[in-house]
């Protein structure tokens, strides 16, 4: 049970998020161009956080390097 009025539930979207877990991650699971664009995604993540992270070393030798998530289906 939720302390929450009707009303402050839905403006923070908790039932879109709970659609969105429950139902679209399967649908795009199944679809290839999306996975394709989710691998494109994470490798110019994987390039930007290397470059990042180059530049950091050049600046501030002591610097602890950054690390950036990737996105999972």
């Amino acid at each position: 049970m939720s302390f929450m009025s009707n009303k402050a539930i839905l403006k923070e979207g908790i039932i879109d998020s709970i659609v969105k877990k429950l139902f679209l991650n399967k649908k795009l699971k199944k679809d290839k161009g999306f996975q394709k664009q989710v691998n494109k995604l994470n490798k110019a993540l994987a390039d930007f956080e290397k470059a990042a992270n180059a530049e950091l070393k050049t600046l501030d030798p002591k610097s602890k390097p950054i690390k950036v998530d990737r996105y999972k289906i």
